[in-house]
């Protein structure tokens, strides 16, 4: 009998988990609801006990649905950054700090003002906000000394699944570089800890390895409470993101994914990072090849379509997204790119990709009388599209293969053509969307000793593939763009100034 290949993902609102046959055919799913406490002045936090219960649920589920069949290796992703801190004895310190947790915004800020957060720039090339390790570890120490006193380990979400699972500490590349491994070295360095003042994090950090490495095995008690048989290989925790990365089989230079989403994503893989004290977006290690993801995330994605779409519920509103999006493509199809001279600068909630800048807001530029619903809302998906060219220019220029795409944007073949007419590479939109649990499932299969993670996870999907037929059409239109975005920008400071001179 074929063993399955399981695969796990602990996310912050759910918790899933799929079985495959070696080849990729997913067989059993099973999720659930996880529960988030949100805390006043910005805080985000989960019980970690109750996210291991329902882990557990999950799980058990899951192994219900497989008919009694066997299993190859259980692998593991989940949320990253956060603070999961861990006494000597492996129970929780205290409540799990998540990575979205603002409680340390007036403290980061400070620390940038004194030029301190330059060395974690150069370290891990990485924008520091505040809901990672090193900084919530500051509030920890400040507000709960009695939590910090107890705490053996620091670990994020995946590494505290791993460690009930199988007893054992682990944690891979991409969810230790950020905030204090130096991604030259590939190994914590001394310089980023002291610039938090974090020294005494130093023995409570686990050291990295690889996620196609072996964690250690199913517990007598995690088999019990599971369903998984005991003794079942697990391998080392890794990032959600890293593992969608590896379950669309990307492990080599040069290679990008973009994710349309209700913000935006674009994935680079590079083998050359340039330090800087102040780089833009953030990046981590590949989970298994010596690369660096560079994660360029612009603040507003397909959150840009649903907003225009709702100011015009009688042209443009449906009874679903799809409805939605047939008639706004319906308008779109009709317009030439470069939407009549309109340009849209998808800013509506600042920005943080390729550049910084909070308290920017969106506009719409050269607008006419003749300016028609149709042109406008061309602009607004040209303008996310133009959003990710920029992330591309800022970061290693254009790609040069093709680029895969997910996201809800990633089902409008409209926007796809658009974007790919914008990039100049075609883009490939799997009918698959479960890449993160099945990345999951070939790093488990890996650290069994099934064979390199990336091979195993190329699979028979249904790719859809949008070739670009207007690239040049959009040379000038991108020129358009960026320098109405760089004046722009400059317009803004100045109303900023104005603001502040006027309170």
């Amino acid at each position: 009998m074929t063993k399955l290949w399981l695969g796990l993902d602990v996310g912050t609102t759910a918790v899933k988990a799929a079985a495959y046959t070696p080849e990729g055919r997913q067989v059993a799913l099973a999720e659930a609801p996880s529960q988030v406490t949100q805390v006043a002045g910005g805080g985000s936090e989960q019980d970690m006990g109750q996210v291991w219960a329902t882990v557990v649920a999950v799980l058990a589920d899951l192994v219900g649905r497989c008919d009694g069949a066997e299993f190859e290796a259980l692998g593991i992703a989940a949320q990253g950054d956060g603070l999961w801190c861990v006494t000597e004895d492996g129970a929780p310190a205290g409540p799990a700090m998540l990575w979205n947790d603002t409680r340390t915004a007036d403290d980061l800020a400070a620390l940038e003002a004194s030029g301190a957060t330059g060395v974690i720039g150069r370290g891990c090339n990485t924008s520091l906000w505040s809901g990672t390790s090193g900084m919530l570890w500051r509030w920890v120490r400040q507000n709960r000394p009695e939590m910090a006193a107890k705490t053996a380990h620091v670990m994020t979400c995946v590494d505290w699944i791993g460690l009930k699972l199988t007893g054992a500490l682990g944690t891979d590349f991409s969810d230790a570089t950020i905030p204090f491994l130096d991604i030259a070295s590939r190994d914590y360095d001394a310089g980023q800890i002291a610039a938090l003042d974090c020294e005494e994090l130093a023995d409570k950090l686990i050291a990295p390895r690889t996620a196609d490495s072996v964690l250690g095995q199913v517990t007598d008690a995690a088999a019990g409470a599971t369903g998984l048989p005991e003794g079942l290989t697990v391998s080392v925790g890794t990032l959600d993101l890293s593992a969608m990365i590896v379950g669309m089989g990307l492990a080599q230079s040069g290679e990008t994914m973009m994710i349309m989403g209700t913000t935006a994503v674009v994935n680079i893989l590079t083998d050359r990072i340039t330090p800087s004290d102040a780089p833009v977006g953030a990046s981590c290690l590949h989970p298994t090849a010596p690369v660096t993801i560079r994660v360029l995330a612009p603040t507003t994605g397909a959150a840009a379509f649903d907003w225009f779409a709702a100011l015009h519920p009688k042209s443009l509103g449906g009874a679903s997204a799809g409805e939605v999006a047939a008639r706004m493509n319906a308008l779109v199809e009709t317009v030439p790119p470069g939407a009549n001279g309109v340009t849209f600068l998808p800013y509506l909630n600042g920005e943080r990709a390729p550049f910084v800048a909070p308290n920017l807001r969106g506009a719409f530029h050269g607008l006419s009388s003749t300016t028609s619903t149709g042109d406008m809302g061309r602009a607004v998906m040209e303008g996310a599209a133009l959003s990710l060219r920029h992330c591309f220019e800022e970061e290693t220029g254009l790609p040069t293969a093709p680029v895969q795409l997910t996201g809800g944007g990633s089902k409008n073949p409209v926007w796809c053509q658009i974007i790919a007419d914008v990039v100049g590479q075609p883009v490939l939109v799997s009918a698959a969307s479960d890449h993160g649990l099945w990345g999951a499932a070939c790093l488990g299969a890996a650290a069994a000793g099934r064979g390199a993670a990336v091979e195993l996870s190329r699979r028979d999907e249904a790719l859809q593939s949008y070739t670009p037929n207007n690239h040049a059409a959009y040379g000038p239109v991108y020129a358009r763009y960026a320098l109405i975005s760089r004046h722009h920008r400059a317009l803004q400071a100045d109303l900023n100034t104005l603001r502040e001179t006027q309170t």
